[in-house]
C-alpha cells in the first residue's frame, strides 16, 4: 500500500511539473439561453499579442467588454504566469454552440486555441453555477501539499528575509527620455517563497510601462527575480520615483497537515524598494524651427503607390514615423503640402504599437490624392525634427517622395454584353446514370442600368463608319502573314537559346565587353574590380570551367586546346589580374587590355547554321507541351503521399473528421500557391459549402469546373452548389443547365477549347496551302488536294465547335474574371472614408478584375459599371 501512494505522489508531481505554453477556453458547463455567460480564454505562461480577434459563431453573441486579468506565481524563483481574457457571451437558442478552433498571436508566437462545445439549454437557468471543485471546502485537497490551518506560532519570519531595491539608468535624464527602471527582490538565508503581485508603485507625474514579467537572477537563478520597465518625467528639475512594493509568500519551517503528510507553511510579507532620485534635466536652449517637443530616436519614411496614374485615378502617399521617444507627450507627424491639382481625401491614421510597449512603435498616414489634370508633379519633402538624448543635439530627418507622373485619362476596357439566359426547363439529375444534377430554379441576376458616374471627357471624339468587305478580308488574311514572318523569328531565336555552345558564347561576348570597359579607363578602383571579376568569370565559362572563379591550376587544364603561346599570353593576363585584384598593385600594364582582346579574338566558337532554325524542337517547340499534358488527364485523382509529406496533416482526414475550417485553411494556402489547380479548388469550394458560405463554395467549384469538367465530381459538386446559390448568373445556368451547350462545355475545360480553336485555324490555313500547292505542282495534285480537303475540313470542323464552346462560356473564359461573394457596394475611389456613389450588386455576380490597390480592386461588371471593391470580397475564377 505505501508503494502505491509513493506512485501516485510521483506521478502527481509529474503531471504538475509538465507545463507549457498554451491557449484555450475554460468550459463553463451549460449555460441558459438568452442570459448574459462569462467565458474565460485562458494563456497560459504566454501573453496575448495585439488584439485577438475570435471567429463568428451562429447562435452566439459576444458583447461588453473585455475583461483581462494576470496572474503570477514563484515557487522557488520558478516563475510561472497566466493571463485570462474574460468575454461576455449570450447563446440565442437551446442546442449546441461550436466555437471552431483559431489561431491568437501571443508573445511565445503563433498559437492555436481548441474548439470548445457549449451545451445551450433552459434546465441551466434553475440550476445553480456549480462550484470549484477545488476550493477549500473540497473533501479532497487538489494537491498532496494543501495544508490545512497552520499553527500561528510557526509563521514568524526575520524583517531582512526579503530584501529589494530599485536602480534608474540614466540618473539625469532630460525632459520626455526614455530611460530604464531595474527592480529587484531576494530572499535570504536560503529561504524559498513565491511572488504574489507583480511590483506595484504610485504612477503620477510621469509615464511608465507595464513591469515585464521578470528574469530571475544569480546562481543558477536562485537568488531573486529582476523586473524591469521604462519610464518618462515631462518635466525638468529634481524628481523622485516612488517606492516599490510586491507581495510574496515566504515558507516556514511547519505548517498544517495536508491530506498525506504535514507540509510547510507560509507567511504573507511586503517588499519595499526606497524611492530613486532623477536630476531631470531641461532641453538644451534655440531649437530649431519645426521642433515640435519630440525625443527620443526617430526615422521617417515615405512611400507613394503607384508613381504613374491616370487622370481621376487614386494614388496613396504614405508617411510613416517610427521609433523610441516620448510618444505619450504628442508626437505627430509633421504637414504635408499638395499642389493645387491634387485633390485629397481626409487622411486615415493608424498607431502600430506592440501591446504594452508605449514608447516604441510608429503612426503611419495614408493619405489618398486623386490627381485632376495630367502632368509632373513634385511633392515637397517632409521634415520632422527631434532631439536625441544619445547625441545631446537636435536632429532634422527628411522624407523625399517621387514626383507623380499623370497621364491624360483614357477609356478602359469592355466586356461584350451578357448573353441570354438559356431555357426555362431544368431537368432533374439521375443519380443512378451517373448524371449530374441540374442546379434548381433560381431568379435570374439582373443587374440593371449601371449606378456609378465616370470622369468627363476632354476634346471632341471622332468616328467612322463600316469598312469595305475587301479590306475586312484583307484584314483576316494579314495576320497569316504575320505569323509566317513571326515563326521563322520565333524559331531563330528559339534555335539560338537551344545551342549547345550558348553558355560559351555569352561568356565569350562578355569576355570582350569586359576589356573594352577596361580598356576606356577613368574608372574607379571598385568598378575595376568589378569589371576584372567579370573577365575572369567569363574566361572559366568559355572553357567550361563551372567555379566561377577558379584559380590557374584549375583552369589551365581546361585551355588545352589553345596554342602555346596563347596560353602562356592568358596565364600572364590571369596571374596580372590575380595581382590587382588581391594584390597591392595599382592597376593593370598598359598592353594588358590588348593582349586581353586579342586573346579573345583569336578563339573561334562554331556559328549557328541557317537550317537549325527548322529543327523540330526549335520549329515545333508545342510538342514539349502536349507531352507533358499527358498528367493533365488525371486531375481528378489524388496521389498518395510519399516521404515527409506524408507526416504533413492532411485536410481529406480533417475534413472527414468534421473539421471543416482547418481543412479549409490548409486547401486555402494551396490553392493561393497554384490558383489553377481543379482538385484543390474543388475540396476547398467542399469546406466552404459545409462551413455555410454558399457563394465562396460557389466560386471555387465553379473554377474547378472551368478547368477541369470532365472529372464527374467536379461537375457534380459544382451543380449542387448553384441549386444552393439565392442567384445564379445566366452564363453559370447555361453551363450547368443539361442542354446540348451544357454537354458540349462538360467535355474540356477553357484552356483545351482555346487549343482547339488555335489548332482549327491553323488547320484551315494549312489545307489553304496544300490546295495552293496542288495548283502548283501538278504532278503531285493527287496526294495534295485529298490532303488539303481532309486537313481543311478537319481544321474547320475543330474551329467551329471550339468556337462555339468558348462562346457557351462567354465572360466566363475570361481570364480575369472573378466573382463577388458578399453584400458589398462598388465604390468610386478605393476608401470608406468620403460619402461617395455607390451601387450594390449581389454576390454571385461575374465580373473582370482590371486592377488591385492597396486590398481594394478595381471591377467592371457586364452592364460596363467600374467600381472599387474590398479584394477580399472577391474570388478569382483563375
Amino acid at each position: 500500500m505505501k508503494n502505491i501512494y509513493f506512485i501516485a505522489i510521483l506521478g502527481w508531481i509529474s503531471a504538475a511539473g509538465a507545463h507549457g505554453q498554451s491557449v484555450a477556453w475554460s468550459n463553463p458547463g451549460q449555460i441558459p439561453p438568452q442570459a448574459a455567460v462569462q467565458l474565460d480564454l485562458v494563456f497560459t505562461d504566454c501573453a496575448p499579442k495585439g488584439e485577438v480577434n475570435l471567429p463568428k459563431v451562429a447562435g452566439l453573441q459576444f458583447s461588453g467588454t473585455v475583461g483581462r486579468a494576470t496572474s503570477f506565481s514563484m515557487i522557488n524563483f520558478r516563475a510561472s504566469s497566466s493571463t485570462t481574457l474574460s468575454y461576455t457571451v449570450q447563446a440565442e437558442r437551446n442546442g449546441r454552440a461550436q466555437i471552431p478552433s483559431f489561431e491568437v498571436m501571443t508573445d511565445k508566437g503563433r498559437m492555436s486555441v481548441p474548439s470548445l462545445a457549449l451545451d445551450v439549454t433552459a434546465a441551466a437557468a434553475n440550476q445553480p453555477r456549480q462550484a470549484n471543485p477545488f476550493s477549500p471546502n473540497f473533501p479532497f485537497p487538489p494537491n498532496p501539499f494543501q495544508n490545512q490551518t497552520p499553527n500561528p506560532g510557526s509563521q514568524v519570519v526575520p524583517p531582512d528575509a526579503v530584501k529589494a531595491m530599485a536602480e534608474a539608468e540614466p540618473r539625469r535624464p532630460y525632459v520626455g527620455q526614455v530611460f530604464d527602471v531595474n527592480y529587484r527582490v531576494v530572499m535570504t538565508g536560503n529561504r524559498s517563497g513565491r511572488v504574489k503581485t507583480t511590483p506595484l508603485w504610485d504612477v503620477q507625474n510621469f509615464t511608465a510601462e507595464a513591469w515585464d514579467r521578470g528574469q530571475q537572477i544569480g546562481p543558477g537563478g536562485n537568488q531573486g527575480l529582476q523586473f524591469h520597465t521604462r519610464a518618462m518625467v515631462p518635466k525638468a528639475g529634481l524628481f523622485e520615483l516612488p517606492s516599490i512594493r510586491q507581495k510574496l509568500d515566504i515558507d516556514t519551517a511547519v505548517g498544517g497537515r495536508s491530506f498525506f503528510f504535514t507540509a510547510p507553511g507560509s507567511v504573507e510579507v511586503e517588499a519595499v524598494a526606497a524611492p530613486v532620485s532623477l536630476n531631470v534635466e531641461a532641453l538644451p536652449p534655440n531649437p530649431p524651427a519645426g521642433f515640435q517637443g519630440a525625443v527620443g530616436q526617430f526615422a521617417l519614411e515615405s512611400k507613394l503607390v503607384p508613381e504613374q496614374v491616370g487622370e481621376g485615378e487614386p494614388v496613396t502617399w504614405t508617411l510613416t514615423l517610427r521609433g523610441t521617444g516620448n510618444w505619450p507627450m504628442g508626437v505627430e507627424l509633421p504637414g504635408r503640402v499638395v499642389p493645387k491639382e491634387i485633390r485629397t481625401i481626409q487622411p486615415k491614421l493608424r498607431r502600430e504599437f506592440n501591446g504594452t510597449e508605449i514608447f516604441t512603435g510608429a503612426i503611419v498616414e495614408d493619405l489618398v490624392m486623386i490627381p485632376t489634370q495630367s502632368g509632373e508633379f513634385q511633392l515637397p519633402p517632409v521634415k520632422f525634427v527631434f532631439f536625441d538624448p544619445k547625441k545631446k543635439a537636435y536632429e532634422t530627418i527628411e522624407a523625399k517622395p517621387p514626383k507623380v507622373l499623370v497621364s491624360r485619362q483614357t477609356s478602359g476596357l469592355a466586356l461584350p454584353p451578357a448573353p441570354a439566359s438559356g431555357s426555362a426547363g431544368v431537368p432533374t439529375g439521375d443519380r443512378k446514370a451517373g448524371k449530374v444534377p441540374a442546379p434548381a430554379s433560381t431568379k435570374p441576376l439582373v443587374y440593371g442600368a449601371p449606378g456609378l458616374p465616370r470622369e468627363p471627357l476632354e476634346g471632341t471624339g471622332v468616328g467612322f463608319g463600316p469598312l469595305p468587305t475587301w479590306i475586312v478580308l484583307v484584314a483576316l488574311l494579314l495576320p497569316w502573314g504575320i505569323l509566317v514572318l513571326v515563326w521563322s523569328g520565333w524559331a531563330k531565336n528559339r534555335a539560338v537559346q537551344t545551342d549547345a555552345e550558348r553558355i560559351r558564347k555569352e561568356s565569350l561576348r562578355a569576355w570582350k565587353e569586359s576589356v573594352q570597359r577596361l580598356r576606356v579607363g577613368n574608372q574607379s578602383r571598385r568598378e575595376e574590380q568589378e569589371n576584372l571579376l567579370l573577365w575572369q568569370r567569363s574566361v572559366a565559362a568559355v572553357f567550361g570551367v563551372e567555379e566561377a572563379t577558379p584559380a590557374w591550376a584549375e583552369l589551365s587544364q581546361a585551355v588545352s586546346p589553345l596554342r602555346e603561346e596563347d596560353r602562356d599570353e592568358l596565364e600572364k593576363c590571369w596571374e596580372r589580374a590575380e595581382q590587382v585584384l588581391y594584390g597591392r598593385d595599382a592597376g593593370l600594364n598598359g598592353d594588358w587590355c590588348e593582349k586581353a582582346a586579342l586573346l579573345a579574338a583569336r578563339i573561334d566558337l562554331p556559328r549557328l547554321r541557317f537550317w537549325d532554325s527548322l529543327r523540330p524542337r526549335n520549329l515545333l517547340p508545342w510538342i514539349t507541351l502536349f507531352a507533358l499534358a499527358g498528367p493533365w488527364v488525371v486531375l481528378g485523382q489524388e496521389s498518395p503521399p510519399t516521404g515527409a509529406a506524408g507526416k504533413k496533416e492532411s485536410p481529406i482526414a480533417l475534413y472527414r473528421e468534421g473539421n471543416f475550417e482547418k481543412a479549409g485553411q490548409i486547401w486555402g494556402e494551396a490553392v493561393r500557391k497554384d490558383m489553377s489547380d481543379p482538385v484543390t479548388r474543388n475540396n476547398l469550394g467542399l469546406a466552404w459549402y459545409q462551413i455555410g458560405d454558399k457563394e465562396r463554395a460557389l466560386a471555387n467549384a465553379l473554377s474547378a469546373y472551368l478547368i477541369s469538367p470532365q472529372t464527374e465530381t467536379v461537375g457534380w459538386n459544382a451543380s449542387i452548389f448553384a441549386g444552393a446559390a439565392d442567384q445564379l448568373d445566366p452564363v453559370i445556368r447555361r453551363l450547368l443547365e443539361g442542354s446540348w451547350a451544357s454537354w458540349l462545355t462538360a467535355r474540356a475545360g477553357v484552356f483545351t477549347w482555346q487549343i482547339g480553336l488555335v489548332a482549327g485555324s491553323a488547320g484551315v490555313a494549312l489545307g489553304i496551302g496544300l490546295w495552293l500547292a496542288s495548283g502548283y505542282f501538278a504532278g503531285r495534285k493527287k496526294v495534295l488536294f485529298p490532303a488539303a480537303v481532309a486537313v481543311g475540313c478537319v481544321g474547320l470542323l475543330g474551329f467551329v465547335v471550339a468556337g462555339s464552346a468558348l462562346g457557351m462560356y462567354g465572360r466566363l473564359a475570361d481570364a480575369r474574371a472573378v466573382m463577388i461573394v458578399d453584400f458589398q457596394p462598388l465604390r468610386s475611389i478605393p476608401t470608406e472614408v468620403e460619402t461617395q456613389a455607390e451601387k450594390g450588386y449581389p454576390p454571385g455576380s461575374i465580373a473582370r478584375l482590371e486592377k488591385s490597390f492597396l486590398g481594394w480592386s478595381k471591377v467592371r461588371m457586364p452592364n460596363q459599371d467600374t467600381g472599387w471593391i474590398r479584394t477580399e470580397n472577391i474570388v478569382p475564377l483563375y
